[in-house]
């Protein structure tokens, strides 16, 4: 049994936390407030049971200067020491219902995980399948050590058989004479090694076709005065018609030939800017000068078009081709390409002699046109003898290059690669065979013997623990139901099961009304079908079944943190019941509640068949800077009402107990109103002020039951007149009244007269 908590440091509010003045017995109960440490306690107890010493780490104390530190006094003069991070005796028979067995069991965040799910199995196990899961673990970490056996093995067989599964390695037949074999196999490679070089050789390309493009020439040939100069000719005509004259045109032709004078040699004005003298000018010379310079660049065009490049880049492409042609005579016979030189160049010759005379004929006949359409087609005709020359050259290097094709093909047979691949074969015949290799396939068929064998035994472990789970659980099952029925709950679990994917873990699912409930995703599901009290009445379900079900229940100590939170009315009633049986079977049972009248009810439930001095209730108070230190606390006091508070202070004030006249005095007036509120119960509206309630009885009229009080209205004004002056709402200046004591003894005495004489 937790006997003493003697000091908490460091942790959390428990910043200096001294409760060796209090000592704990057979039922516990500790009230707080929300956020003054009540889990902190309760992961302080699940820390010290489990020795996880995390649990504490985590909870340090922000701004305190403490480290971490807890000293727990158990029976027999045992002790458990938190320090430096460490407990230096965990305690199992602690048993913790709290935040952290929910979110580590149960369900967090609205879904219940598979880890979850496996912890939940370790718990609801209990002592009962300890052997048998001992054996199982051990069957399968034996299973796993002979299957990383085989694995680790394997691996090292997998690097000597690259390329080749561990069966085709396995099963390679043993080749006596393998270095010769190979010895043979890599003359027949440098006998290859020529064909591979063959094989890489390039082949001949084609010449590519040339082009022609006489179009520039023929349109300076064809080009005449008359039909370059539109615009100027138009600008004259019009003028000469404007005046309609005989011989106008000629007279102002001759007159231009002396027009080179800056003023007219008729009228001698200045002639500089007259647009009729510029079209003259255009009109009779600038056409003309135009065309003259176009015919001086037929020379340069012709020798462009018909240079003897064209023909020298042909034939260094044909002997290009040649040379490569020629690279294979000594492998096959290959006809050589030809190429009719000559004839191109006789043809790219005529064609520049023809075009030469028709640029002679040009500069004779300037303003006229030369060159017809025959022109042009004798000198495509010419130059498809060029494309000839060419087709034919490439038709030759074509015949080549199939017959060299035709030849590499041919040596196919003799592959290299293929050759390379026999060796290969052979290596890893040698290899297959060496004594090292022999040994590890030696070793792999050992290991797999183990390996079945392990399984095996592993099986057998498995249904033993299978046999024992199924029993537990079913068990289990039925009293978590039975539980989830006498809290009123609306779901059940209809079948509750293991499995072993990913590690040993519960398989449960909860139905209610009909429906399957989806413990992760899926509709309907877990998070929003059940309340936040249903999740939570689940898990404590879960934790009351499995308590119960511990065959050494009566040595253990339940710590329940909050049992009634999210819980309605009918579950508070229900969880105590539940607690008060378990009070009753275990070593000792310690709960952490917020609800005051909660804890205050269940001590009544412990008093009615239990010894008064074996109850224990304390508090978490609020110390200097807000932390969190151990004191007594009177339930009886916390929980009773405003009428039941003002009588108790009263009657102390009479036996000489008061701490101070201004809070008794001001109890007077809410002490009566509580007792007529009683008296007269929906009688009476809370509303009303006293003096309200005494007018109220003042002018009731029978049958109204108020008239049995008129006998004590004048009292009731009497003391009215003097407890009012203690309040603010008749008096603002209720804290200045100076009180005489025998006054206000007086007037107490008055008080509790009325409420006892009537």
């Amino acid at each position: 049994m937790l006997e003493r908590i003697h000091r908490i440091k460091g942790i959390g509010l428990l910043h200096d936390a001294d409760a060796r003045a209090h000592g704990l017995q057979k039922a516990s109960f500790i009230y707080a407030d929300n956020g003054r440490g009540k889990s902190t306690l309760a992961s302080l107890f699940r820390s010290c049971s489990t020795n996880k010493p995390e649990l504490l780490v985590n909870r340090r104390t922000i701004d305190g200067n403490n480290e971490p530190e807890a000293i727990l006094q158990f029976s027999n003069g045992q002790r458990s020491t938190f320090q430096n991070g460490s407990w230096d005796v965990e305690r199992p028979e602690l048993l913790v219902f709290d935040a952290d067995f929910v979110e580590q069991n149960v369900y967090a965040g609205g879904q219940v995980t598979a880890d979850q799910r496996k912890n939940l199995l370790q718990f609801a196990l209990g002592e009962n399948a300890v052997v048998a899961q001992q054996e199982y673990d051990l069957a399968d970490d034996n299973a796993r050590a002979a299957a990383n056996s085989i694995r680790e093995t394997s691996n090292q067989l997998e690097v000597l058989h690259r390329g080749l599964t561990q069966t085709q390695f396995q099963r390679i037949a043993e080749v006596v004479d393998a270095d010769d074999q190979i010895s043979a196999l890599n003359g027949k490679i440098v006998e290859a090694q020529n064909i591979g070089l063959i094989q890489a050789k390039a082949l001949p390309q084609q010449l590519a076709l040339p082009t022609l493009n006489v179009d520039d020439i023929f349109n300076v040939l064809g080009t005449s005065l008359e039909n370059i100069d539109l615009a100027a000719e138009q600008q004259v005509k019009e003028h000469l018609n404007t005046h309609n004259k005989n011989r106008l045109e000629k007279w102002i032709s001759d007159g231009h030939a002396y027009g080179e004078e800056g003023n007219c040699l008729y009228c001698n004005q200045p002639l500089d800017g007259v647009e009729l003298i510029q079209a003259y000018r255009s009109y009779f010379n600038q056409d003309y000068n135009q065309l003259k310079s176009d015919v001086s660049r037929l020379t340069g065009l012709i020798n462009a078009s018909c240079s003897n490049e064209i023909i020298d880049r042909l034939k260094s492409r044909f002997e290009t081709a040649s040379a490569v042609i020629d690279g294979w005579q000594e492998h096959v016979e290959v006809i050589p390409p030809t190429f009719d030189e000559n004839s191109a160049r006789d043809a790219l010759s005529n064609i520049e002699t023809l075009l030469n005379a028709l640029r002679e004929s040009k500069e004779v006949n300037l303003l006229d046109a030369v060159g017809s359409e025959d022109n042009k087609n004798e000198v495509a005709r010419i130059w498809q003898e060029v494309i000839e020359v060419v087709v034919a050259c490439n038709n030759s290097i074509s015949n080549a290059t199939a017959v060299i094709t035709n030849y590499k093909n041919s040596l196919a047979a003799l592959s290299i690669e293929n050759l390379k691949n026999q060796i290969r074969d052979l290596e890893w015949a040698k290899i297959r065979y060496r004594q090292d290799v022999v040994d590890l396939f030696s070793q792999l068929a050992l290991e797999k013997i183990q390996d079945e064998t392990a399984k095996s035994e592993k099986q057998t472990k498995k249904d033993a623990l299978n046999q024992i789970m199924q029993a537990t659980l079913e068990s289990y099952k039925d009293r978590i139901n039975e539980l989830l029925r006498g809290f009123g709950a609306q779901f059940l679990i209809p079948n509750i099961d293991f499995n072993y994917r990913g590690g040993l873990r519960s398989d449960y699912v909860l139905q209610m009304r009909g429906a399957n409930i989806a413990l992760s995703g899926g509709v309907p599901d877990f998070k929003t079908s059940l309340s936040e009290g249903d999740k939570r009445t689940l898990a404590f379900a879960f934790f009351i079944a499995s308590a119960e079900s511990d065959p050494d229940l009566a040595n253990k100590v339940i710590v329940i943190d909050d049992p009634m939170c999210s819980l309605d009315l009918n579950r508070k009633q229900q969880t105590r019941t539940v607690l008060k049986r378990l009070h009753d079977s275990c070593k000792q049972i310690i709960v952490l509640a917020h609800d005051v009248h909660f804890l205050r009810n269940l001590r009544d439930d412990v008093l009615r068949t239990g010894n008064p001095n074996e109850i224990k209730c304390l508090k978490l108070k609020s110390v200097i800077n807000r932390y969190s230190d151990f004191d007594v606390i009177n339930l009886d006091q916390e929980c009773e009402s405003a009428y039941f508070k003002c009588h108790r202070m009263l009657d102390e004030y009479l036996v000489g107990n008061a701490q101070s006249n201004m809070e008794i005095a001001r109890s007077i007036r809410p002490m009566l109103e509580g007792y007529l509120h009683r008296r007269f119960p929906n009688l009476i509206n809370g509303g009303l002020l006293f003096g309200q309630v005494i007018d109220l009885i003042s002018n009731a009229q029978p049958p109204s039951p108020l008239v049995n009080a008129q006998n004590i209205t004048n009292e009731l004004n009497e003391i009215n007149r003097y407890a009012g002056q203690f309040h603010h709402d008749t008096n603002p200046a209720a804290d200045q009244v100076q009180i005489t004591d025998g006054e206000l003894l007086s007037f107490v005495e008055r008080s509790l007269a009325v409420i006892y004489a009537g």
